[in-house]
């Protein structure tokens, strides 16, 4: 198996190869097969926020100060390739920001459209051309700005419909905008492409608490779901209040369904079935659990109110928690094939999940905070028996010696037994 993780405290990509099992945090636990450092920049303040693999030719990643660098990776799987030619950089873009502290908070390849799209927290997005030619000057990334005012904190593509995103934020409920469609062709021009956002549908907050007060907005994930009509969109949020919405656009503005998960800011969400009836979340302090989109536990809320008394609300049923020693925020997570959930963040450790059995598949200490993880390669590696075999003689040969070292150390003390009698023999003599 093989990770890369993108490393907040030294700004590099750090690339794990290891086996099912492996398990750092015991001492007699199965070791990774390597453990090593890419791409290093000379400074953290361009530490990668987002990466993602581009049709294992390329890893793109996202970083601080507007940069987007294009990576070779299909090096990264060859035997006889030296490190120092592995991940090498192919191409930097350097986005115009909007505003000094302006940072990207979404990457998403389009292969099919040969493009990588961008978004920023000023709500600019960055539809870039992935040619084979990197060279050329005339096919220069477009540049498209969302028409909001405040900063967006999440912003997710339409599976299910090429061109299709959602985004939200602080105060900022989620919105649907078409910008593109399938006969998109990213080329500069005066008029940037006529590519406008087209606004298809903006969600309306939910009533007011039982204390009759406006419910706080700030979305933190989104993640479509497939819709049985055309025109029509099925999606779920989570906030950084605890909670998970569902909505359906045909049945109005606000969401079908308002569920409290916990009490701390939810910060990822992922399916964790092929149906997409199951979800995996993460939140800034222990929580990775698993929870049903479709069981609803009728009492699963419950809180004290000094006003109101006891409120018991109904949420979505826990499936079960993914437990492995987490202590801190997790940033970054990938599901792959719906098999394996890898997840990394605040306490350094990478871990690997069997997505329906919830069971810890490794646990490795990095050394370094993980803002995104990327699972390349889920196979385990091939166990080398030449080292075995060349192991078992050695051990044979320790313990024939052992048996030689204890004939001489039996040797050596009768020997210094007679010197000690002759010593003595010769004092009484005199």
């Amino acid at each position: 198996m093989k990770v890369v993780v993108a490393a907040n405290d030294t700004g590099a990509i750090k690339e794990v190869v290891f086996n099912r099992g492996t398990d750092t945090s015991k001492q007699d636990g199965l070791q990774p097969i390597s453990v090593k450092n890419f791409c290093v920049e000379e400074s953290t303040r361009t530490r990668i926020l987002q990466m993602v693999n581009y049709g294992n030719r390329y890893l793109i990643a996202s970083r601080l100060g507007g940069r987007v660098c294009v990576y070779d990776l299909e090096s990264h799987s060859a035997e006889d390739v030296p490190d120092e030619d592995k991940y090498k950089l192919v191409h930097t873009y350097q986005i115009a920001l909007n505003e000094p502290n302006d940072k990207s908070i979404a990457l998403i390849p389009f292969e099919a459209e040969e493009l990588v799209v961008i978004a920023f927290e000023s709500g600019k997005v960055v539809l870039i051309n992935m040619m084979d030619d990197f060279s050329k000057d005339d096919v220069r990334p477009i540049e498209i700005q969302l028409d909001e005012k405040v900063p967006i904190s999440v912003f997710v593509a339409n599976p299910y419909e090429t061109g299709v995103f959602a985004y939200g934020g602080k105060e900022l409920d989620v919105k649907i905008v078409k910008l593109f469609d399938d006969s998109i062709n990213v080329k500069q021009n005066d008029d940037n492409g006529g590519f406008k956002p087209e606004c298809l549908f903006s969600a309306k907050n939910v009533k007011n608490d039982h204390l009759d007060l406006r419910v706080p907005i700030w979305i933190t994930g989104i993640q479509f779901l497939e819709s049985e009509s055309s025109g029509s969109y099925k999606l779920i949020t989570t906030t950084r209040y605890g909670q998970l919405r569902i909505y359906n656009t045909l049945e109005g503005k606000r969401p079908r369904h308002d569920y409290q998960l916990c009490e701390k800011p939810v910060l990822t969400v992922n399916f964790a079935n092929e149906d997409h009836t199951e979800v995996i979340i993460t939140d800034t302090h222990t929580l990775m659990g698993k929870f049903s989109l479709t069981n609803v536990d009728s009492r699963g809320f419950q809180m004290h109110s000094a006003s109101a008394g006891d409120i018991v609300k109904p949420t979505l049923k826990l499936l079960g928690k993914y437990l492995g020693g987490n202590t801190g925020a997790t940033f970054g997570t990938d599901v792959v094939e719906d098999e394996m959930f890898a997840a990394a963040g605040l306490d350094r450790y990478f871990r690997l999940f069997d997505v329906s059995t919830r069971e810890v598949l490794a646990k490795i200490y990095l050394g370094v905070e993980a803002s995104a993880v990327l699972l390349l390669d889920i196979e385990d590696e091939e166990v080398e028996q030449q080292a075995e075999e060349e192991d078992k003689p050695k051990k044979r040969a320790r313990k024939d010696t052992t048996g030689e070292d204890e004939v001489d150390e039996e040797e050596l003390w009768a020997q210094l037994g007679e010197e000690e009698a002759t010593k003595t023999t010769k004092k009484v003599k005199t």
